[in-house]
């Protein structure tokens, strides 16, 4: 569950220099809590923070190793041989509705 950050917090937070590492680099210290700012619609941050559960950390963490991790190329499987058309006319001949008698 998100615990929603006091005000004062808060404020200490945003004005926080923001120090971007790589994510090779970027680790997370279990006793240390983690804090995020919920960000509006275009991606700009709105001032306010939560603090995220570990679980929801680690999720994130191997999340974004796995994303940054170039993934092995897939062989490609072996090309089927196309099935050759038919040639019209080749196929069952079309069966004519029967006629009720009257």
């Amino acid at each position: 569950m998100n615990a929603w950050v006091p005000k004062e917090l808060a404020a200490r937070l945003s004005e926080l220099p923001r120090r971007p590492c790589p994510l090779s680099e970027a680790g997370h210290e279990p006793h240390r809590p983690v804090f995020a700012e919920i960000l509006d619609r275009t991606g700009h941050g709105t001032g306010h923070f939560v603090r995220l559960p570990q679980s929801m950390v680690e999720m994130i963490t191997r999340e974004a190793r796995s994303a940054a991790e170039p993934a092995a190329p897939q062989p490609a499987p072996p090309a089927a041989p196309e099935p050759e058309p038919e040639p019209a006319g080749a196929g069952k001949p079309k069966r004519r509705r029967a006629r009720k008698a009257a």
